[in-house]
């Protein structure tokens, strides 16, 4: 019974799309803001790319027409950044 549900559990989880806006960054590289809950704050996960692969975490949220993000990693914590969400491009993927 134990094999069965998690046999159930892994097709379930399969079959969820994931779903995330994105936008160019100044460095060449991606800001992603992804739905999971942030686990440093309160808020969604957000992750800045680098074209040399270093990344920058943060948390996001919507207030006042507008798409609020707190960085938390170290090298950038406390900054702030805002952007008009119109500028964001809505992803999806199916995971497999």
């Amino acid at each position: 019974m134990k094999k069965f549900i998690f046999a159930l559990t892994l097709i379930a989880c399969s079959a969820q799309a994931e779903e995330w806006m994105e936008t160019q960054n100044n460095a060449g590289g991606k800001i992603l803001f992804i739905t999971s809950n942030c686990s440093e704050g309160s808020g969604k996960t957000v992750i800045s790319t680098m074209p040399d692969g270093d990344t920058i975490h943060g948390c996001w949220y919507y207030f006042s027409d507008m798409v609020h993000v707190v960085w938390t990693d170290q090298r950038a914590r406390g900054k702030t950044s805002a952007f008009d969400p119109k500028t964001l491009t809505y992803k999806t993927s199916e995971r497999k």
